[in-house]
């Protein structure tokens, strides 16, 4: 004789365990688009660059806080700040990887050690050194709310741009 199972009840979480909405993703894989629409746009002539894949990893109120030493310093806020960055810094490289991320996350907050590699758009000149991230990311919406990079070489890369330390 079959036996049903309608009367057995699902197992109960354990009160410590936090749930979260089945829409939810990981920062990694968050990141992982981002960073692949960011190599797409940085890569493509001015002419050419669509800004659609890289707004999708995006939160509609995005800030960046990029350095005021770098060529493109300041903070840009929403999808319209973010593309004036992406401009700018487009601008200046013709290629940009991260590469060997270790991505360290507690929820909605990452920090991402990797190496950037960047290509000067005039001259053809790598830079290649050590990237920090701190990134906030809304698991639920999958995308990127901050980004606040702190690169190892400001100098260097200044340097690289023909640019003086302090962009003289």
């Amino acid at each position: 004789m079959a036996t049903s199972n309608n009367n057995l009840e699902a197992p109960r979480p354990h009160p410590l365990t936090r749930t979260v909405s089945h829409n939810a993703r990981t920062a990694e894989d968050i990141l992982t688009r981002f960073y692949a629409a960011e190599r797409r746009y940085m890569a493509s002539p001015a002419e050419k660059r669509d800004f659609a894949d890289l707004e999708e990893t995006l939160s509609p109120g995005v800030l960046i806080h990029q350095s005021p030493d770098m060529p493109y310093g300041g903070e840009y806020q929403g999808h319209a700040g973010f593309l004036k960055w992406s401009e700018a810094m487009a601008t200046c490289f013709d290629r940009m990887e991260v590469s060997e991320r270790q991505v360290l996350h507690n929820g909605n907050e990452v920090v991402v050690t990797s190496t950037l590699r960047m290509r000067v758009r005039k001259s053809g000149e790598e830079v290649l050194g050590p990237l920090i991230q701190w990134i906030k990311v809304d698991r639920d919406a999958g995308t990127i709310k901050e980004i606040r990079p702190f690169y190892w070489n400001v100098r260097g890369i200044n340097e690289a741009l023909g640019r003086g330390m302090y962009g003289q």
